[in-house]
């Protein structure tokens, strides 16, 4: 309830002023005493009959057609932007289809792949001797942000340090760690609740181009000659010699559809696109079949992924337009949290 007031205060300010200056120009001023009343009931009838509230409403977002209505009860999936469509990028030779069956209701699971899948040079085997760099443009530490998270088994955490320090090492075996500005492990606050210890998820990896702010998501899954399909949110891995799943099924949550809300709501002016990267494992990576994380995040390859940033331009801190942003979350690695 608190919130919806605060809200009401705020719409209320904005729709009177606005209406003053209409009066102004297309009244004289005749009418400006029922600016504020006027204003109050839009306002009212907006947060409490609609459950909406306008957060913000310069004219150069609604000419961009940004949106910029959101719940009155705190944010969701009408406070998202989706993002602009990725580009169409090279993927692994297509791999033969099968029927779609459900393997658990069939008794049907493989431990793993049957064959490798296509070896991309950045396997963990491969990226092992390589060390972990620290970049001019780097904040953070890879896989820092996992190290006594609650509720994740000690298997999964070393899988997640892996990935995140694999990301990093892909990047400089790649010769892009010094292109991008990265910050590694970033907590990501709630909008609606800006204050210590009140985050929702981390970001793996927030990666700042010249004009895009990605944010990378990595996941640690099976791979080899697989191909990766989903129904609804739940993900399969499909082994593309018997057609039988590989490992567990997977539900996609909307873990980063979440943090791409609240930061898009902390930072409007900045361009983020979110991605979710399937890290190879040592039998290569598999075949990922339009796979779309909620609020349509598209799932790629770490080599699809590395061939999309080669044509990315430069992060320049002096020149940049969103280099305070990048700096601002680089010093939300600065919250202690429970």
């Amino acid at each position: 309830m608190f919130t919806k007031l605060l809200h009401l205060a705020k719409m209320t300010w904005m729709f009177t002023w606005r209406l003053l200056v209409i009066d102004a120009i297309l009244f004289k001023g005749k009418t400006d005493d029922k600016a504020l009343l006027i204003g109050f009931i839009l306002a009212a009838v907006l947060i409490f009959v609609f459950n909406k509230t306008l957060l913000t409403w310069p004219l150069v977002r609604l000419i961009r057609r940004k949106r910029v209505i959101i719940p009155a009860n705190g944010w969701g999936s009408d406070a998202a932007v989706p993002p602009e469509t990725p580009k169409k990028e090279p993927a692994p030779t297509p791999v033969p289809t099968t029927k779609f069956r459900d393997p658990k209701l069939e008794g049907e699971m493989l431990a793993g792949a049957i064959e490798n899948g296509r070896i991309t040079g950045y396997e963990p085997s491969t990226l092992e001797n390589q060390p972990v760099p620290d970049a001019i443009m780097m904040t953070g530490v890879p896989g820092s942000g996992l190290h006594g998270a609650a509720g994740l088994e000690e298997g999964n955490i070393e899988l997640g340090v892996q990935g995140e320090e694999n990301f990093a090492r892909a990047l400089s075996v790649a010769g892009l760690i010094n292109r991008f500005a990265t910050v590694w492990s970033v907590p990501v606050l709630d909008p609606f609740e800006y204050k210590l210890n009140r985050y929702l998820t981390d970001i793996d990896c927030v990666l700042a181009t010249d004009d895009t702010v990605f944010l990378v998501d990595l996941k640690n899954y099976k791979s080899g000659a697989v191909r990766y399909h989903h129904k609804g949110n739940i993900l399969y891995c499909e082994d593309t010699m018997t057609g039988q799943q590989v490992g567990e099924m997977k539900s996609m949550s909307r873990n980063m559809a979440m943090a791409t809300s609240a930061l898009r709501t902390h930072f409007p002016e900045v361009n983020f696109t979110p991605v979710v990267v399937f890290m190879p494992t040592d039998k290569g990576e598999g075949f990922i079949d339009n796979v779309v994380w909620p609020d349509n995040i598209p799932a790629m390859n770490l080599s699809q992924f590395l061939f999309k940033l080669k044509t990315e331009p430069n992060f320049d801190w002096k020149t940049t337009v969103h280099a305070g942003v990048v700096a601002r979350i680089g010093n939300l690695l600065n919250l202690k949290r429970d």
